[in-house]
């Protein structure tokens, strides 16, 4: 049996990111290390959100959303050898009319000089342009969501972000979340 042949199209022009969100989030307290294990090459350090926000920003598309009251947790799964950081995160929110919110993504964080100053207190903030922070958030909503929001469901969200310090020393992660088009 032969093995069907089928030549790939020229290489498309690059996809437009249109940003439509953005997370703020601010944390509790700066990550905690739960282990480190050599023999895996892994260390596990959990960051605990104590509040957050996710909005929308003015877009060609239209697309609208507001979630407050947010917290949850990210699992920061080191690999030390590569210094990338690989993101299980789990937030939960409310609409304005108080539906229930899951937001989980993935992600990574490359441990670079930038990113790493901030999360040791070394500086206060890094430009989302010098950091390598990425999120691909996912939502899951109650069954009384405002119609207007259900669009990030069938939309694939990308975010590229920062950490930062506010004036009281409080840890934040910021991302700016695109759409593909």
């Amino acid at each position: 049996m032969s093995a069907l042949k089928l030549n790939l199209p020229p290489v498309p022009r690059q996809p437009e990111l249109v940003p439509v969100l953005t997370f703020n989030l601010k944390l509790k307290s700066d990550p905690v290390n739960i282990f480190t294990n050599t023999q895996i090459d892994k260390t596990l350090t959990l960051a605990t959100l104590e509040n957050g926000e996710i909005k929308s920003i003015e877009n060609k598309l239209g697309y609208k959303l507001d979630i407050s009251q947010i917290y949850g947790t990210d699992d920061l799964n080191v690999k030390d050898s590569v210094e990338t950081a690989y993101l299980d995160c789990k937030l939960y929110g409310r609409t304005p009319n108080g539906s229930g919110v899951f937001v989980h993504y993935g992600g990574r964080v490359q441990l670079d000089a930038v990113s790493v100053g901030v999360v040791s207190g070394k500086t206060k903030e890094a430009s989302i342009e010098e950091s390598y922070v990425t999120c691909n958030p996912t939502f899951t909503f109650d069954d009384k969501v405002e119609e207007e929001y259900k669009w990030v469901l069938r939309e694939n969200l990308v975010g590229k972000g920062r950490f930062g310090r506010d004036d009281d020393g409080a840890l934040y992660v910021q991302y700016y979340i695109y759409v593909i088009r």
